[in-house]
């Protein structure tokens, strides 16, 4: 019976891959967001379609495998970024991870209040997650969408910095539903807590790391690999590091890892870019098919068309209002801020953080809520799946139009 099941396992491991790298070559050939494909793979072989994979199918696993698949992924988003750059951009940039985070978290909050009913903890909670544009999402379209490098670094920044921001607030947030015996600067304190452990984790594994690649000898065949087998054991370790202590810091952890290493001297460092690129891929479409598989549309046509207004509210009305007040002086074209404003796109980080939380307000958290872990969980999805397809389907099409596209590419 166990090999039956194991056999089974190796068989849907073995069709999301294959599925995944489908995803890419077709956002390849058709010059599309691979996240927009690999969504709707998800959906095919999820409850909704073919049925292959169901909540059960990984088990309690799954909650540890998106974790450690989404710290390779924020390892790779910070590796590749500048300290030069975010310099550059850094007035938009602090806007952008400070005002602008704050005008979407009390935005969407007040929007979820008012629209959908929700408490103000579920609707707090709510617009928490939903700051995260995120890495896994942006990064596929700018991938295909070629704009001014300043563009592209506060897209990528903002989406790096808030999802780990987010995670991390939204944690606190439900630390602060389910025990109420805290008071207002014990939040604060649990927030900078949480951020602080895992930036010193991140440095110290940066520093083991660089001191390994650059100060041990290798022999000249086997140091290529080793650089690359390095990079990606310092990506798991420091998530693995700091989410023994608190599971919310892990993600720093590594953002704070790739940053350091990105951003140092590295022998092999073009080799290791690439090689963690190609890991990349593979782990974003293992992510995103089977997160996408467990949607539920009995959730998202539960909001009814209230939950599509919001939805709306958040990408016409909020995150505009976010980009303009952050971009304000800041050297941006008006079509580039513009072009900013579409591209919010929301994925790993509210997804994952979202269905932990929906699974203990409806089964551990004292009072329980199973009305509210609806409304998160069908809110988040919803705002995920219309961000996703709207945007990353038509961002390169928006980006023509507004003409905010490098010339000749």
């Amino acid at each position: 019976m166990s090999i039956h099941v194991s056999l089974d396992v190796i068989a849907l491991i073995a069709a999301i891959v294959g599925l995944g790298v489908a995803a890419q070559f077709l956002a390849a050939k058709y010059r599309v967001p691979s996240v927009l494909f690999l969504i709707l793979a998800g959906v095919a072989i999820g409850p909704e379609g073919l049925g292959l994979i169901t909540s059960g199918t990984f088990g309690d696993s799954l909650s540890t495998i998106v974790g450690v698949s989404v710290a390779i992924i924020v390892f790779e988003g910070t590796f590749h970024l500048e300290y030069r750059a975010i310099r550059e951009a850094s007035k938009a940039v602090d806007r952008m991870i400070t005002i602008g985070a704050g005008i979407a978290f009390v935005g969407t909050a007040l929007t979820v209040r008012l629209l959908l009913g929700a408490s103000w903890d579920i609707a707090f909670l709510i617009g928490a997650l939903l700051i995260a544009t995120g890495p896994t999402v942006v990064a596929p379209i700018l991938a295909v969408v070629p704009v001014r490098e300043e563009v592209a670094t506060t897209l990528e920044v903002e989406g790096i910095v808030n999802d780990v921001t987010a995670a991390v607030l939204a944690i606190v947030l439900f630390k602060a539903m389910t025990a109420r015996d805290l008071a207002p600067r014990g939040y604060v304190w649990l927030f900078v807590q949480r951020l602080a452990l895992g930036v010193l984790v991140g440095l110290v594994v940066a520093g083991v790391v660089w001191y390994l690649l650059t100060e041990v000898e290798l022999p000249a065949e086997a140091a290529p690999q080793t650089a690359r087998l390095l990079a990606l054991a310092g990506a798991v370790i420091a998530f693995a590091a700091a989410d023994s202590v608190f599971s919310e810091a892990g993600i720093v952890a590594a953002a704070t890892a790739g940053f350091v290493l990105g951003n140092l001297d590295l022998p092999h460092q073009k080799g290791i870019l690439r090689f963690k690129r190609d890991i990349t891929s593979l782990v974003l479409s293992f992510v995103f098919i089977t997160l996408a598989a467990l949607l539920e549309f009995e959730e998202l046509f539960a909001l009814g068309i209230t939950g599509l207004v919001v939805v709306t509210v958040l990408m016409v009305v909020i995150r505009p209002l976010a980009v303009f007040v952050s971009t304000a002086g800041a050297g941006f074209t008006t079509n580039e801020r513009l072009f900013m404003s579409f591209v919010g796109p929301r994925g790993i980080i509210p997804a994952s953080v979202a269905t932990l939380f929906a699974v203990r307000l409806q089964t551990e958290a004292p009072p329980t809520d199973p009305a509210g872990a609806n409304i998160l969980l069908g809110t988040v999805f919803l705002a995920i799946l219309v961000t996703v397809v709207i945007e990353a389907g038509f961002a390169r099409r928006i980006a023509g139009i507004l003409g905010v596209t490098m010339s000749g590419q």
